[in-house]
């Protein structure tokens, strides 16, 4: 478990935004036609749309751990599988603009959550069937490193160059 270090769960809040605005942004300029596109090379088993739902369902679920350890420290927590890929039937029939607007408010719901937390409450932990003890602060920053990892997930698959460092 890491402690929270004084301004760094304000920076944390503000990347989570960031990166979800940015993912938002991509898929939904993603022509339609493209959505159910496959994936090619490590992106093979993927397409826009099913990441647009995954990130959904990791968000609401990893909202729910959270929500859990902060009311009740200690306690066990559902796993989520950050790396679960959609099977088509669990996004068929699903609208990009529903799916990213699901995602929008629960990432919403997340950090509004997060905010108003006292820096001892970032290091409640709750039990992971497979992790062991872990932190509300974990668990941000695990989300914060799913959304990094989908971002160049998309961009690949949208074509689009990395952004240069400056």
């Amino acid at each position: 478990m890491q402690e929270v270090r004084a301004g760094s769960d304000r920076f944390l809040l503000k990347a989570l935004g960031e990166a979800a605005g940015e993912l938002r942004n991509l898929l939904y300029s993603a022509n339609s036609a493209r959505l159910l596109d496959p994936g090619q090379g490590s992106d093979e088993a993927w397409c826009l749309l099913a990441i647009a739902v995954h990130l959904r369902n990791v968000e609401w679920a990893t909202g729910q751990q959270i929500e859990t350890i902060v009311e009740r420290p200690g306690a066990r927590i559902r796993s989520v599988d950050l790396d679960d890929i959609p099977f088509e039937d669990d996004y068929a029939a699903v609208e990009i603009d529903d799916a990213l607007a699901s995602f929008h408010y629960a990432r919403r719901q997340t950090t509004y959550g997060l905010s108003g937390l006292m820096p001892e409450k970032w290091q409640r932990s709750g039990v992971h069937p497979y992790r062991g003890e872990i932190a509300v602060i974990d668990l941000a920053r695990d989300l914060y490193k799913h959304d990094l990892e989908h971002l160049w997930q998309v961009r690949r698959m949208l074509g689009l160059e990395a952004p240069t460092q400056r």
